[in-house]
């Protein structure tokens, strides 16, 4: 893989400039005038309805596996994308909430951009470079299973 000569980095909403390539190990790339982060090569990715964005974030922290996540407009509407490890771990035998998606390997996930302001995509949980780690997928497909699963549960009462 070639370097790149254009500083992979962001700032958004007010946060610092982050460098995905040098700190965390993205291999980031430039599309059509802003940063994307191809999914693969030990980085996966959970997209979730934003409706239920804020009751897995919030558990997924409490279960000590808290990583990235951002906001992306999609023809369906916004979404919330979880990044995560891929590992081979992850229960996909089990059936995944209805609008929750693993994102396969080779799908670019926009990433916010200083340049294009106008950009959609935003960070709710933004990387932390003291945090470099990203959580595993087998963990945070099982949070979601029981945040659906509790939802549910008390949606039944």
């Amino acid at each position: 893989m070639t370097a790149m000569s254009v500083d992979p980095s962001v700032v958004s909403e007010g946060l610092q400039r982050l460098d995905y390539r040098g700190v965390f190990g993205w291999p980031v790339r430039w599309h059509n005038g802003g940063l994307t982060l191809p999914i693969g090569a030990g980085i996966g990715a959970v997209a979730i309805p934003k409706g239920m964005a804020e009751p897995v974030i919030e558990n997924v922290a409490r279960q000590g596996c808290s990583g990235p996540a951002l906001s992306v407009p999609t023809k369906q509407g916004m979404v919330v994308i979880l990044l995560v490890e891929a590992d081979a771990l992850a229960a996909l035998d089990e059936p995944l909430p209805e609008g929750v998606k693993v994102l396969t390997a080779g799908t670019s996930i926009p990433l916010p951009n200083d340049r294009r302001p106008d950009d959609l995509a935003r960070w709710l949980v933004a990387p932390d470079e003291y945090q470099r780690w990203l959580p595993s997928q087998s963990a945070v497909l099982a949070t979601i299973r029981a945040v659906f699963r509790s939802r549910r549960h008390v949606a039944a009462r």
